[in-house]
């Protein structure tokens, strides 16, 4: 009867331990997910085609400038 009891107590504890550990996995999985959606934010490439952008109408522009001048 008293193994019986240690053995319970056994399964309590390492019961409680497991909670413990997935709630710290699905938090740790939570975090994960949110890291993964800021750098899928990061890769959808606004900035450095924006910036592209800027520099190809820039050039467009001095070309058309350069051309009007000699017109």
């Amino acid at each position: 009867m008293n193994k019986l009891k240690e053995k319970v107590t056994s399964l309590e504890t390492d019961y409680k331990l497991a909670k413990i550990m997935h709630k710290e996995e699905v938090q740790k999985a939570i975090r994960m997910s949110e890291r993964l959606k800021a750098l899928e934010k990061n890769l959808t490439l606004k900035e450095p085609l924006g910036q592209a952008k800027e520099q190809l109408w820039a050039n467009i522009i001095d070309s058309i400038n350069d051309i009007w001048l000699s017109i």
